[in-house]
């Protein structure tokens, strides 16, 4: 994710958890509506998402153990299910395409094939997650859909 954004007066603002999160649903909604179409908005038709908002933190030891986790870049680990009618090169094409027209993120996106359990094990990790108060406010709750535990 960009870090920062230009306010309407020309100054730099540090983002926080709250612009990550809508650029991550705003992003979501994109990539639902190009691979749903229609289907997305009237039907209720959407991937299944697990993301986890992260702030990287510093690894010098310049800082002092209560300033960790105050420095580091904040980003999104997400695993997305593949949808039977496309393969993962589309997939992976329309994700990048997506992101691409949200306005805090960031051109670096690393895409892979294939999540599995050590996947979401390091998605879930303790590390990176001391900007916030407690395990679940990591995770994107507004963007989690399972349409199995929905029914």
């Amino acid at each position: 994710m960009k870090q920062a954004r230009r306010s309407e007066w020309g100054t730099w603002i540090k983002i926080d958890d709250y612009p990550c999160r809508q650029a991550f649903r705003h992003f979501t909604n994109l990539l639902n509506s190009a691979i749903y179409g229609t289907a997305f908005r009237r039907h209720g038709k959407r991937l299944r998402v697990l993301p986890v908002l992260e702030k990287g933190d510093a690894r010098t030891c310049a800082l002092r153990s209560s300033e960790r986790g105050t420095s580091g870049r904040w980003h999104i680990h997400c695993a997305i299910e593949l949808p039977p009618h496309l393969d993962a090169i589309a997939l992976e094409k329309l994700i990048r395409h997506c992101w691409a027209n949200v306005e805090l993120g960031y051109g670096r996106i690393l895409v892979r094939d294939g999540a599995n359990a050590g996947w979401i094990d390091y998605m879930l990790k303790d590390r990176q997650k001391s900007e916030f108060d407690g395990f679940l406010d990591c995770i994107i709750i507004e963007s989690l859909h399972n349409p199995i535990a929905d029914a």
